[in-house]
């Protein structure tokens, strides 16, 4: 017996429920019924398999289709998969051989209906390339919840999850322009953040003395923080989205440059109408920080949606450079521009960065059919004065690695 999986409906709503795969007759009627009956016909190749072919404009199309269902215990009820046959890798580098110009899809489909919201149908496309490569066996691609998620929000919906393959989700009313190039994921802030992340300091050491000073020079208002790295990281942003004129479309509004009415979060999606929060993490760590629960949860049913924006870095400590240098040169030069500073030289030298090198960055997406299994309480302890604080979050890394949470990945290539 099938085992109850996440299922997305026609509304968006999140259930669990049994997977409903089509069978191939019902496959080929609703790829044929989103395409068009006209330009489709159905090939039959050897041993009772059987191809999609659609023409549009002289343009043919080759769609070797499989149905989307939930691996099964112990699997997490996010994670559906595609068994991709060998023989979808044979047909394929045959096709090439013999015809070049024929272009080749592996296409899973995901079905899911209720008398409540109707049928509801969405597209997955496997890019063959990464799967070419696997020879001798059958192999399995993976779709999660939340990509079906962000297909029906968007229309169209195209990542590179953790192991490199590219996968296209896309809503049933938008496969054949995506079919045929006339459609493609629209998400400008991933435009954007690629943009920030082509001109960031990936790669390099940032030296702490060097950068605080900058941030000083440049009248960042948490210029003299311990923590350094982290307030580098959002002036850094700030300057990007003003310089580039984007801030009507995301915008820095942490620190003391917050708007009447905006949350206390880093960033504010002002064309899309949500909230983020920027991170720089030490890649070693396990965990980060996020923010008070209550907050994070009206904020994430307020406006849908929240992302985590984290970037991680390798970290040189002060305590394993040569005496302490960048802590008694914070303490120095805060002391040369603002007399009244009265803390010693060494103050906070056990917790000091020396110097950081940004190496990757990931967007987290929270929503309402993901964020539960997204986070963890965090023990935020007590006050100095013996007050519990308020609960925070805490976001465990390995969700770096689940493509049910990550919506972008950036890697700095040496």
């Amino acid at each position: 017996m099938n085992v109850d999986s996440e299922q997305i409906t026609l509304d968006k709503s999140l259930v669990v429920a049994q997977d409903q795969p089509l069978s191939d007759k019902q496959l080929q009627t609703c790829l044929i019924d989103a395409l068009g009956k006209e330009k489709c016909r159905i090939l039959k190749v050897p041993y009772r398999k059987w191809i999609l072919e659609y023409i549009d404009d002289g343009k043919i199309y080759h769609l070797l289709v499989r149905t989307c269902t939930y691996l099964g215990n112990p699997h997490p009820i996010f994670k559906k998969r595609v068994q991709l046959p060998l023989w979808f890798n044979e047909y394929t580098n045959a096709t090439n051989m013999q015809n070049s110009n024929i272009d080749v899809r592996y296409i899973g489909v995901y079905h899911y209906g209720d008398e409540h919201h109707g049928d509801n149908v969405i597209f997955v496309d496997f890019k063959k390339d990464t799967y070419l490569t696997k020879k001798g066996h059958n192999s399995s691609a993976h779709v999660y919840t939340n990509d079906l998620f962000q297909a029906m929000t968007y229309g169209v919906f195209t990542k590179e999850d953790y192991f490199g393959n590219n996968i296209s989700a896309i809503r049933k009313d938008k496969f054949r322009d995506y079919i045929t190039g006339n459609v493609t994921a629209t998400n400008s802030l991933f435009d954007l953040f690629r943009k920030f992340n082509c001109g960031f300091t990936f790669g390099q050491w940032l030296k702490a003395f060097e950068v605080i000073k900058e941030m000083h020079e440049n009248e960042w208002p948490q210029w003299r923080q311990a923590e350094w790295a982290g307030w580098f990281l959002e002036y850094k942003f700030n300057k990007f989205t003003i310089d580039n004129n984007v801030t009507n479309q995301m915008r820095y509004v942490g620190s003391s440059l917050k708007r009447e009415g905006d949350l206390d979060f880093d960033i504010r999606f002002d064309e899309e109408d949500f909230y983020g929060d920027l991170k720089a993490s030490d890649i070693k760590k396990k965990e980060t920080p996020g923010n008070d629960q209550e907050n994070l949860v009206e904020c994430i049913y307020q406006f849908d949606k929240f992302w985590y924006v984290i970037y991680e870095h390798e970290t040189i400590k002060d305590c394993e450079a040569t005496n302490y240098e960048a802590t008694k040169a914070r303490n120095r030069y805060i002391k040369s521009v603002d007399s009244s500073y009265d803390k010693d030289e060494m103050s906070y030298h056990e917790r000091m960065k020396n110097s950081v090198k940004f190496m990757k960055m990931s967007i987290i997406e929270l929503n309402r059919v993901n964020f539960r299994e997204a986070l963890t309480d965090f023990n935020q302890g007590h006050q100095p004065d013996g007050n519990a604080r308020k609960p925070k979050f805490n976001i465990n890394k390995k969700v770096l690695e689940n493509d049910n949470f990550v919506v972008f990945r950036y890697t700095y290539n040496q």
